[in-house]
């Protein structure tokens, strides 16, 4: 379900309110900015995608340490995402959180268009590094009921704005067939994976264009990664010849509290 009402008047709006209000940063609110961020949040999050992490569970590893899932860092039994690869722009740490949070909670989907550059960039480079074609974007669904009440799902603009950059087409092959808990109500990572049991299935029409695919989910935040692995575990599901030939995720910041100045929802 897509709510366009507030997006239309929000589009009607911005031209007068920027003739009143100068365009300020989305992340800290300094007034001198390009595409949205000024040089310090654009600094502070290209600090962060350099930091190396593990292409198989997506936490932060040191210089020396394996990145690919055909050789597991040493945290990668820590965290099973159930994909093969992820890519991720950061941690969950500033300024990405405020950007998140402005996207997620602040009904301001125009920060999905400053976020997308910096996704497509983290995609390519796994996708680059590990050879691995990205042949459709997945974005993970909301339930119906919690569309309706925020007005947009923020990974279905992530992954809008990202395949607006790069060409990739966006597929709308799940859905989530029940409503969950908010993942945040809940601390562990059993609790986070019984949440979500089931909550997610594929699309009938949509098996067929994923089948025999490289498909990489779109997600905001992964925590513990129990969003993910739902979501990959609705694809695995589907008849051996309607199944990917692979399932990878790429997501904006990895809540990782084990980084240097990571922060967690």
């Amino acid at each position: 379900m897509r709510i366009k009402t507030p997006r239309i008047l929000k589009a009607l709006a911005s031209p007068v309110i920027d003739l009143v209000l100068p365009q300020v940063c989305w992340a800290n609110g300094a007034g001198v900015v390009a595409l949205g961020l000024s040089a310090g949040a654009r600094e502070a999050i290209a600090a962060l995608a350099a930091r190396p992490f593990c292409r198989h569970c997506g936490l932060t590893v040191g210089p020396y340490e394996s990145h690919d899932r055909n050789n597991p860092c040493g945290r990668c039994g820590r965290r099973d995402v159930g994909v093969e690869r992820i890519a991720r722009v950061g941690t969950f740490s500033e300024p990405l959180v405020t950007l998140v949070h402005r996207l997620k909670f602040g009904r301001s989907w125009e920060v999905a268009a400053v976020l997308a550059p910096f996704v497509y960039q983290a995609l390519l480079r796994v996708a680059e590094d590990t050879h691995t074609p990205v042949d459709l974007l997945l974005p993970v669904p909301l339930h119906w009921s919690r569309q309706a009440r925020r007005g947009f799902n923020q990974a279905e603009e992530i992954a809008r704005q990202t395949a607006a950059l790069s060409g990739w087409t966006v597929a709308h092959a799940l859905w989530r067939k029940r409503r969950t808990a908010e993942q945040a109500l809940t601390d562990s990572v059993t609790a986070r994976r019984a949440n979500l049991l089931g909550a997610f299935a594929c699309r009938r029409r949509a098996a067929r264009q994923v089948a025999g695919k490289h498909v990489w989910l779109i997600d905001d935040v992964s925590t513990t990664g129990a969003t993910l692995h739902a979501a990959a575990g609705a694809l695995r599901r589907l008849p051996p010849g309607r199944r990917p030939a692979s399932i990878n995720a790429a997501v904006v910041c990895v809540t990782d509290p084990g980084s240097p100045g990571a922060g967690g929802d």
